[in-house]
C-alpha cells in the first residue's frame, strides 16, 4: 500500500490551538499513530480566520516538531461564520457536471460574492418532484476566500502541503458517527469550541443541517474574568475547576451559568428549528464534544433543556490508541475535529473539497507535466536501450567476423594437408573403379549351397552340384523323354546357374501346375513348389525321370540363382566418401 493511502494527517487550526492527528489505515480499524496540540496566542485566530499569520505558522511548526510528525501532506478543516452548508434540490445531472451545475444555482443562496466563493457539492439522495420529474438533492459547502487563503498561506509557510480542505462539520460526523450502533432517525452533534459552537444534524452519517453559533468557551471564560476581575488565563483555569468549593468558585460558577444560558438557548433553538422543517423528524439524540463541553454541569443543563438524549461524544473510541485513560479523558473532547479530518470518507461518498480551483488546476498541470517528463524519460531510456542493443549487436558481429577471419587463416594453413588427402581419395576411387566390375556380380556360393539344401524337401537328396557364373539360357523345349510344356516365369535378376542331380522315392500325382504332363512324381512336385517360393532359386529345365531299384527316381535339373544371394565382397572395396 502506498504511503499516501496508508496514513492520513489531519490539521485543525481553531481559535485556541493548532492540533494535528496522524491516522494509520492499515488493518480493519483505524489507528491513532500520533496526536499533538500547541496553544495559540489570544486572537491569533478569530472566528476560524487566521489573523496573526506568524503566530499560526510558528504553532504549526512547533506542533510538527514536538510531535515528531514526518508526513508533510495534510487535510485541513475550516469553520466559521463564512463557511456554510446548504441543501439544494436540482435537476438530475451526472456527477462530473455536479459542481458546475450547483455553482449556477447556488448564487441565489450563498451570501458571498461569486468571485470570492469557493464551493463543493455532494449528492445526497434522488427524489421525485411534484410534477413527477427526477430531482437530485445535494449538499452544498461554500466558504469565503478570505477564510481559506490565509489558512493555506500559513500551512505552506510552515512547510506543509494541503491535500484537501473540508468543513469541520463533516469531519465531526466522520469522527463521532458510529454506523454499527444501529440508530435510526436524525441525530445532532454539538461541538463547543473556544470561539464557535457548531450544531450538525445528520441521518446515518449524511449531513442535513449545519449552524455555526458565534459563542463558545471563551464567552464563559470572559464572563468569569469579568465577575472575579481575573486575567483570562486565570479565569480559564478557574473555569476548569468549577466543581471545587469556596466563595471564588461559587461566584465563578454563577457567572459561568449566566454566560452559558445564551449558548444553551441557541443550541436548543437550532435543534428545534430543524424539527420544524418539512419532512424532518424530531431529533432523539444529541452528542456533545469540544473543549467547551468540559464545563462543569453543562451537559446536565443541556439535558434539562432538550427533549433528546444528551451524551458525551468520544472520537478516540472509534480508533485504536495507546493513550492512558487519563490522557483519553483530557484529550478526547478536544480532538474530534482533527481525528475526523484524518479519517477518509466512507466508500462511495464524494468528499467535500474547498481547495481553490487555481491550485487544483496547477496540481493537475504539475501531475500532467510529471507524467510527460516520465514518458520522455522512458522514451530516452528505450532509445538508449535500443542504442546499447545496436552497439552490442554490431560488436557481436565484429567479433564473429574476427572469428571467421581467424578460421579462414587456419583453413588456408591446412589446405596443403587437405590436398594430400584428396589425392589419396582419388587413388582409392580409381582402384574401386577397377575392382567393382570384377566383384560386383560375384556369386556367394556358400549361400547358394545353403539355399539349395534348405529348399530340398525331406525324402530326397542332392546327388550332384555344379555351378557357373553365367545365367542359364532360356529353355524352348522340355527335357528329353517328356512332353513339351511351357517353362515357369523367369526372373530377370539371375546371376548364375546351378546343375543339380536329385534322388527321391517314386509317387504319382495328378499334375495341377503344368510342369509335368500326365503323371509325375509327388516329390518333384513338392520340390518345384518349394523352389518357386524361395525367392533365391528358380527352376529352369529338368531331365526325364529315371526309376531304379526300390522305386528310387533320379533326375537332373538346371536352377537359376537370383541376385538375392549375391556376394557382399564388393562392399569391402567401396569408398564411403570424402
Amino acid at each position: 500500500m502506498a504511503p499516501g493511502a496508508s496514513r492520513r494527517v489531519g490539521l485543525e487550526i481553531s481559535n485556541s490551538a493548532v492540533r494535528i492527528a496522524e491516522i494509520s489505515l492499515v488493518g480493519k480499524r483505524p489507528k491513532l499513530v500520533n496526536l499533538g496540540q500547541v496553544r495559540l496566542p489570544a486572537r491569533a485566530v478569530v472566528d476560524g480566520a487566521v489573523v496573526d499569520l506568524p503566530a499560526v505558522v510558528s504553532a504549526i511548526q512547533r506542533c510538527m516538531s514536538e510531535g515528531s510528525f514526518t508526513v508533510k501532506e495534510v487535510h485541513l478543516g475550516i469553520a466559521g461564520l463564512r463557511a456554510i452548508t446548504r441543501e439544494l434540490d436540482m435537476p438530475h445531472v451526472p456527477d462530473s457536471e455536479l459542481d458546475s451545475a450547483v455553482r449556477l444555482q447556488a448564487l441565489d443562496v450563498i451570501p458571498f460574492p461569486a468571485e470570492k466563493t469557493l464551493m463543493s457539492a455532494r449528492p445526497l439522495e434522488e427524489l421525485t418532484g411534484p410534477d413527477g420529474t427526477h430531482v437530485r438533492r445535494v449538499l452544498l459547502a461554500a466558504a469565503h476566500r478570505d477564510l481559506v487563503d490565509p489558512l493555506l498561506e500559513a500551512v505552506e509557510a510552515a512547510g506543509l502541503k494541503a491535500l484537501s480542505i473540508d468543513l469541520t462539520s463533516t469531519a465531526l460526523i466522520r469522527a463521532l458517527y458510529d454506523p454499527s450502533a444501529g440508530t435510526t432517525g436524525p441525530e445532532a452533534i454539538v461541538a463547543i469550541g473556544a470561539g464557535l459552537t457548531t450544531v450538525i444534524v445528520h441521518e446515518s452519517g449524511v449531513p442535513h443541517f449545519v449552524r455555526t453559533i458565534a459563542e463558545g468557551g471563551d464567552t464563559i471564560t470572559a464572563a468569569i474574568a469579568g465577575a472575579l476581575d481575573l486575567p483570562l488565563e486565570d479565569a480559564e483555569a478557574t473555569k476548569r475547576n468549577l466543581d471545587q468549593t469556596g466563595p471564588q468558585f461559587r461566584a465563578a460558577a454563577t457567572a459561568a451559568n449566566d454566560a452559558s444560558t445564551s449558548l444553551i438557548a441557541e443550541i436548543r433553538s437550532s435543534i428545534e428549528y430543524y424539527s420544524t422543517l418539512p419532512g424532518r423528524a424530531e431529533i432523539r439524540r444529541v452528542t456533545v464534544t469540544g473543549g467547551g463541553s468540559r464545563l462543569s454541569g453543562l451537559l446536565d443543563r443541556l439535558q434539562q433543556n432538550l427533549r433528546a438524549e444528551v451524551v458525551r461524544g468520544s472520537a478516540l473510541s472509534r480508533v485504536e490508541t495507546s493513550l492512558t485513560p487519563e490522557e483519553l479523558a483530557n484529550r478526547d473532547p478536544l480532538c474530534a475535529v482533527v481525528v475526523g479530518l484524518a479519517l477518509p470518507e466512507r466508500s462511495g461518498v464524494k468528499p467535500l473539497d474547498l481547495m481553490p480551483p487555481e491550485i487544483l488546476r496547477a496540481r493537475r498541470q504539475a501531475r500532467a507535466d510529471r507524467v510527460l517528463v516520465g514518458v520522455a524519460v522512458l522514451l530516452v531510456l528505450v532509445m538508449a536501450g535500443f542504442g546499447v542493443m545496436r552497439y552490442l549487436s554490431v560488436h557481436n558481429a565484429q567479433n564473429k567476423v574476427a572469428s571467421l577471419q581467424s578460421q579462414i587463416t587456419t583453413t588456408k594453413l591446412d589446405i596443403t594437408k587437405y590436398d594430400v588427402a584428396q589425392q589419396k581419395y582419388l587413388e582409392v576411387s580409381s582402384d574401386q573403379a577397377l575392382l567393382t566390375p570384377i566383384v560386383a556380380n560375384e556369386v556367394y556360393w556358400p549361400g547358394v549351397v545353403a539355399k539349395v539344401a534348405a529348399n530340398t524337401p525331406s525324402g530326397g537328396y542332392i546327388t550332384s552340384f555344379a555351378g557357373t557364373n553365367a545365367p542359364a539360357p532360356v529353355a524352348t523345349t522340355a527335357a528329353p523323354g517328356t512332353t513339351p510344356a511351357p517353362p515357369p516365369p523367369r526372373a530377370a535378376t539371375e546371376i548364375s546357374t546351378v546343375a543339380v542331380g536329385v534322388s527321391a522315392s517314386r509317387g504319382c500325382v495328378i499334375v495341377t501346375r503344368g510342369l509335368v504332363p500326365n503323371c509325375a512324381y509327388a516329390y518333384f512336385e513338392n520340390w518345384a513348389t518349394q523352389l518357386a517360393k524361395s525367392n533365391a532359386l528358380q527352376l529352369v529345365t529338368w531331365s526325364a525321370f529315371s526309376e531304379g531299384p526300390g522305386g528310387v527316381v533320379t533326375y537332373t535339373a538346371t536352377l537359376g540363382v537370383l541376385g538375392t544371394i549375391q556376394s557382399t565382397r564388393a562392399t569391402r572395396f567401396e569408398v564411403l566418401g570424402k
